[in-house]
């Protein structure tokens, strides 16, 4: 049997999720840190991007089933909307690059918008693409799973009423449609619990990818 090695690309694709969290609690850190995270995450996702560069080469070949359509819209659609999201906070930026940004960019209250919005599209869009490459990286993980079928729903039930939970509470619908909003009663919470509900609103859309994946991968092709 051969010894588990964890490889530069696991490591990438598990810190990708990890450094996105405290980037979202952007109330809770200096804002100097904030964007200093961003330029790390930005750097981690180019090198996600250049890991698994041979996806590219693999768009002109195979059949296109059903499940492949939404994967390939779910990942450009998450790789546009987080070009988008760095090029509006580095639009707005307030430390790095405020002294080469127009003014014009810097005040613009669309760019703020669309900086402060697109976070949550992208973390569901996130979790949307782990969820399809869920069993992929569990198997490589080599992770076990001793737990019962009914435990597993469960846990699963509970992360999406926590996901459901923390997005009333932060208003997830809202800012997705671009409204402004200053606070919401999950960043009046402490900082350990915002995350708690970051990760809830995230496992609810890995959950909902995986189902999706399994549901399609059960349903027969037509001939």
């Amino acid at each position: 049997m051969s010894k588990f090695k964890i490889t530069s690309r696991m490591t990438v694709t598990a810190f990708l999720p990890l450094l996105f969290l405290p980037i979202m609690c952007f109330h809770y850190v200096p804002k100097v840190l904030h964007e200093v995270l961003g330029i790390m995450w930005l750097v981690l996702v180019l090198i996600h991007v250049g890991q698994n560069r041979q996806w590219f080469t693999t768009l002109k070949r195979g059949r296109w089933t059903i499940l492949r359509t939404i994967g390939t819209a779910v990942d450009i659609l998450l790789f546009i909307v987080l070009l988008v999201m760095v090029g509006a906070g580095s639009g707005i930026s307030n430390h790095l690059f405020k002294e080469i940004m127009p003014l014009t960019i810097q005040r613009s209250i669309l760019i703020h918008q669309l900086h402060v919005s697109l976070p949550y599209a992208l973390l569901i869009l996130m979790g949307l693409h782990w969820g399809l490459h869920f069993k992929g990286w569990w198997e490589k993980w080599h992770l076990p799973w001793p737990v019962s079928r009914s435990l597993k729903v469960l846990l699963a039930l509970l992360a999406t009423a926590g996901g459901i939970y923390g997005s009333f509470l932060d208003r997830v619908g809202d800012r997705l449609l671009m409204k402004h909003i200053f606070a919401t009663p999950a960043t009046g919470e402490p900082a350990i619990v915002y995350v708690g509900l970051l990760l809830a609103i995230w496992g609810m859309y890995v959950i909902l990818g995986a189902l999706l994946l399994k549901m399609l991968q059960l349903r027969p092709e037509k001939k």
